[in-house]
């Protein structure tokens, strides 16, 4: 039996296997597509992290964290992400991740909305996320794990009260067991027609998760990129990165009024959920659908934004003359599998780490490239404990006021149950979409639970999105306020009566997530 068994090949996928090996352990990773062709290579940015003494600190990058969450960080998680997120990155670097430089050869530091300061470290001007692949992926292949791709994880296996493998279609075998089970499969982007998330990006673990009477939390937190390159024919919608906004670049109207500056102190280097709302606001009351990015102010763009260039290219666009249509598309979401401050979960021998867990680090609303980070950390931190003999959460991060006996017991999880007919993924798309976009009523949330209710998934994956989808609006309609990237036109204000998670412990309980407050105000800064 194999010690870890790793579902995902993202950046916390990949680093956890590398680690895993390099820690003695016996490890293997199934990937539903091919080795590094996950969500991560669609990563534009880069990775945040207080990597200079000389104008950043730990302490500032855990502050821009918290204030871009809302009140729903969880104040440790965040300590852990800002603190050990340096010597995660340095690792990279040592591995061979070729990060840009400046001409005197220290890392080159980009700012990003949200952070005080330039902290945001990238790879290839604007391709972070297919460098850091690159570099993992030789890393996998050079240490010999066992690698299983084109091979779909559809549901966990629980014996004893423990998870022990998971069930596959694909590979060798229709079964793989293992000692450990870290969920690493990323978010869940396809539920919405308009995302940045390409096709494999269906929720998978999360899913799985749930059927196996795992806790989830914080799934009404999608987080909308405000500025995706609007162009209907394309999916994924291509990502026009938060730091052309770094560089200069400037939100416009219709009318090409820069609006950012009425709408908050940091103007268009405001939190995406900020930026978000004011596009979706404009584009309902007026019509529209796509407003504008003028980034003709930044200089030398081919060079510092290929792969932007390259998309602005293919629809005809020189964004040195052009403004670029922009429009919000799903991008991250906020929640996941609730996991400790070492990615374990509600049950034994199953982990979480990346997009797929909930950490607390992320509260409401991400900041800006914290996603790469946190997948880094906590990936790490799981396999630390594995090789220390951890075999259970405790009362740490995210699982504090979680009661996790329930999910302590020996469950048959069946196989995932498929309808025939035709497939219902775009409808499904659609009405997220229509009812459970940037900006939610009451009326809209209700409609999507009615509609999802009487969809029947054709496809493991479709499935896997439905579950997540019936979650995701179920929480949002419970949660009555405003608040990061969940807003309700009905609740415009956040309210103190919502600083909490709304919990959901298996598929069982989707109609009633509880409500679990935060055991410490994640509004404090960092002390």
């Amino acid at each position: 039996m194999t010690d870890l068994l790793v579902l995902g090949s993202g950046i916390a996928g990949l680093s956890a296997a590398v680690r895993a090996h390099r820690s003695g352990l016996s490890v293997a990773l199934v990937t539903k597509g091919e080795l590094g062709w996950s969500t991560t290579r669609y990563a534009q940015g880069g990775v945040a992290a207080a990597l200079s003494e000389l104008d950043d600190s730990p302490e500032l990058h855990g502050s821009d964290t918290l204030t871009a969450g809302a009140g729903l960080c969880d104040t440790d998680a965040v300590r852990v992400l800002v603190g050990e997120g340096p010597a995660r990155v340095r690792e990279l670097i040592d591995l061979g991740t070729r990060f840009d430089r400046v001409d005197d050869g220290e890392l080159a530091r980009a700012r990003e909305g949200g952070h005080s300061v330039a902290r945001v470290v990238h790879a290839g001007g604007d391709a972070t996320g297919a460098e850091i692949e690159r570099s993992l992926v030789a890393a996998l292949r050079e240490s010999g794990a066992d690698v299983r791709e084109s091979c779909l994880a559809t549901d966990l296996i629980v014996e004893g009260g423990r998870v022990t493998g998971v069930r596959v279609v694909g590979g060798e075998a229709d079964e793989v067991r293992a000692r450990n089970v870290l969920v690493a499969t990323g978010g869940a982007g396809q539920c919405f027609a308009v995302t940045t998330n390409p096709e494999l990006s269906t929720g998978d673990g999360i899913a799985m998760a749930m059927r196996a009477g795992a806790a989830v939390a914080d799934l009404e937190f999608m987080q909308f990129h405000p500025t995706a390159l609007h162009d209907p024919v394309a999916m994924p919608r291509p990502l026009l990165s938060e730091a052309l906004r770094g560089e200069g670049a400037i939100v416009r109207d219709e009318h090409g009024v820069a609006f950012m500056a009425d709408e908050h102190p940091l103007a268009d280097l405001a939190p995406r959920d900020v930026v978000a709302r004011a596009i979706s606001r404009r584009l309902n009351e007026r019509g529209l659908d796509h407003l504008w990015l003028d980034a003709t102010a930044i200089d030398d763009f081919p060079r510092r934004f290929p792969t932007i260039w390259r998309s602005a290219q293919g629809v005809g666009l020189d964004p040195q003359v052009d403004w670029l249509p922009v429009a919000p598309a799903a991008h991250y979401l906020s929640g996941g599998v609730c996991t400790d401050l070492d990615g374990a979960t509600t049950l034994p021998g199953l982990w979480a780490c990346g997009e797929a867990a909930c950490s607390g680090v992320h509260g409401a609303n991400r900041l800006a490239s914290n996603s790469l980070l946190e997948g880094l950390v906590f990936a790490a931190r799981a396999v630390e404990a594995i090789v220390g003999g951890k075999d259970h959460a405790d009362d740490t991060g995210v699982m504090r006021g979680i009661d996790r006996s329930v999910s302590a017991r020996n469950v048959a999880v069946q196989p995932v149950a498929l309808a025939d007919g035709p497939p219902v993924r775009d409808t499904l798309q659609r009405l997220m979409t229509r009812d459970a976009g940037v900006l939610r009523s009451g009326d809209s949330l209700a409609r999507a639970v009615a509609e999802l209710a009487t969809l029947r998934a054709t496809s493991v994956e479709d499935a896997n999105l439905l579950t997540v989808a019936r979650v995701l609006v179920t929480a949002a309609l419970a949660r009555e306020e405003s608040r990061g990237t969940h807003t309700r036109l009905d609740f415009p204000e956040s309210s103190p009566a919502f600083l909490g998670r709304f919990v959901t412990l298996g598929t069982s309980a989707a109609g009633a997530p509880a409500f679990v407050p935060l055991p410490v105000p994640a509004s404090e800064l960092l002390r």
